[in-house]
Parts: structure tokens; sequence; C-alpha cells
């Protein structure tokens, strides 16, 4: 007798620019999935040759289907978009719940997202009820905090949530008209809005979510879990969560795609290897190498770091530091020796 296969229905927002990180982080999804995913790309502007493409991932995996949908951005004019672009194609994440009624459960992933372990971890989650299960932004520290709590009038108690990676509970959205309320928020907070989703979910969900481990949206970068205002959440927590990662978020400017090092951590990504092991399952992979050597080629790979030369691990004789596509040295740690150019 056959079991069922559970469908998972997994969302992603979608555009020209990165639609080869988008097939990549849809391939380690089926790569690490047993159930069938339901992929629905909110298609803010993909080129038909690039949804064929993104098609292609068909033939390599049979436990996957795509519907793209299509979303009108003029819906949001007036509000604020992301960064100096103004790019308004955040808030169509917040239309989930509407777009698909029949749905009482959906997970959200930003495209810069690698799966490396089964999603329906995430899917399991029990949300007890809650509007939302999300993890906390890892990116969240001291400026952070004053902004939110002194512009946007946050709490400084409250838990400053990840916009990347969460799981909706459809069914209570539309009981509860939570789209629309977001979207008044959005036109209300306008002004003083910076990281557009973050912001929202944590100026209005407050107690409404379920707070999931931070493996499913892990962001290797420098923490300040004392900003964080979750008890658990530890250094030690953090290293113990980095080795179980279920769900990884290249967010920031952190991008392996483009760079070997972390930024953060000045050191090889963690799970490099990883990445191009699924970008090469995609259509896009030659494209991807070819881009990649000239980033890699333009930065000419030095890493982002300063590196101390130091006697018996006490008196620092020499410094590297490496800027601007040459790398300086200092005798003592301050008196310049000279600069090599790259």
């Amino acid at each position: 007798m056959s079991v069922k296969q559970e469908h998972i229905p997994v969302f992603y927002e979608g555009q020209d620019d990165l639609v080869d990180i988008l097939a990549t982080s849809m391939a380690s999804v089926c790569y690490n999935t047993k159930s069938f995913i339901e992929f629905y790309i909110l298609d803010c502007g993909i080129h038909e040759l690039n949804k064929n493409m993104l098609e292609d991932l068909k033939k390599k995996f049979n436990n996957c289907s795509i519907e793209f949908i299509p979303i009108d951005l003029s819906q949001f004019a007036g509000l604020k978009g992301y960064t100096k672009g103004n790019f308004l194609d955040c808030y169509s994440r917040l239309l989930i719940p509407e777009l698909k009624p029949n749905l009482d459960k959906a997970i959200y992933l930003d495209t810069d997202t690698i799966v490396l372990k089964d999603i329906e971890r995430l899917w399991n989650e029990n949300l007890d009820g809650k509007s939302l299960g999300c993890i906390p932004d890892l990116g969240y520290c001291q400026v952070i905090k004053q902004r939110f709590v002194n512009e946007l009038n946050g709490d400084a108690n409250q838990l400053y949530i990840s916009g990347g990676v969460w799981v909706a509970n459809c069914k209570k959205w539309r009981e509860n008209n939570i789209t629309q309320q977001l979207l008044d928020l959005a036109k209300d907070k306008k002004d003083k809005l910076c990281f557009i989703i973050e912001d929202l979910f944590s100026l209005f969900f407050k107690a409404d979510y379920k707070l999931l481990d931070c493996r499913y949206a892990f962001i290797e970068m420098k923490h300040h879990p004392e900003e964080i205002p979750v008890e658990k959440i530890t250094a030690k927590y953090l290293a113990d969560e980095l080795k179980n990662v279920v769900i990884l978020h290249l967010a920031g400017v952190n991008k392996i795609w483009k760079n070997p090092y972390n930024i953060y951590t000045n050191r090889i990504h963690s799970y490099f290897n990883c990445f191009w092991y699924f970008a090469k399952m995609t259509s896009f992979y030659e494209g991807m190498q070819n881009k990649y050597i000239y980033f890699v080629s333009k930065s000419a790979v030095i890493p982002p770091k300063k590196i101390k030369i130091k006697i018996f691990d006490l008196l620092t004789v020499m410094s590297i530091k490496n800027k601007d596509n040459a790398k300086r040295y200092y005798l003592f740690g301050f008196i310049p020796l000279f600069k090599i150019k790259f």
C-alpha cells in the first residue's frame, strides 16, 4: 500500500537579476527533500526564456511543480521600496495567503537561501495557532535596534523578525485580513522603514508568532546575541546551529556567488561547495561560472581582512591590511612600510 506523498508549498519572489540564484535555491530544496514541492514563483519580472530554464529543474527532479504568479507591482505604488533602488517586489510576499486561498499554510524563502536538509523539517513545525512561524534576524545589532526603537517606535524587547524565511498560517492571515493590515502599516510608516519586511513583521506581529530555531534561517556573520531578546540565543547556541543548518540565508552583501570569502568572518564560506554543487544542477551554471570569474578577478581574490604577525603571540611585528585591491604592510602594526597593488 503506497503512502500519499506530502505536498509542501514553497513561495519565492522572482526577477531576472537573481534568477540563477533562485534556480540554485530551488535545486537545493528538491535535492534534500523527499516530499513533493509545489513551487510558486511570485513573478515580479522574469523573462520567458528564464522561466523555461527554471522549468528545466523538472527534468532533473520528479518531486516538484512550478507555477509562476504574475505580480502587478503598481499596486504598491506610493510605498517605500527596498534600498535606494526603491524595489517594490518585497511587498509581493505579503500577498501569499490571498493568492492561494486553498492553502492553510505556506513557506516563504528568499532567493538567496540554500536548503541543506529536508525542508519538511520546517514544514512540520507546529505554529501553535500563531499567525507566523519565524526566526530571529541574526543581523540584528545595536544600530538596528536604536533605529527600530527611536524611529519606528518599536519595543526594545520585541523580537526582530527575519523576513527571508518564514511560515505563514494562511488561514489565520485571511481571517484577520493581515495582508491588508501589513500594507496599511507600510503606508503609515513608509518614511521610516528601512529593512521593509523585517520592520513590518516586528512591528505588527508582536507576540503573534511561533519562534523557530535559528537553523532555519542561519546567517553566517558577526552575531550580537546579547541584542536578541531570546534567552536561549547565546554565542554557543549559534555555533551549534551553524553545525545543524537547515536553511542558510546569504543575506546582505555576503554573496557566495561573488566571493569565496565570507566578509563577516574573513574565512571561506562554510557552505561554499554546497552552493556550487546545487548551482551545477541548474541550466544557469555556465553563466554563473563566468560571472563568478569576473567578480573574483575584479576583486583580485583578496580576503577582506587584517593579518597580524606576532612574536610569541604578544608583540605585533607586522600587520597586513587588504583594501582597495592592494595589500598594505605596517611595521609594528602602525608604521607604513610599502603597498602592493593588484
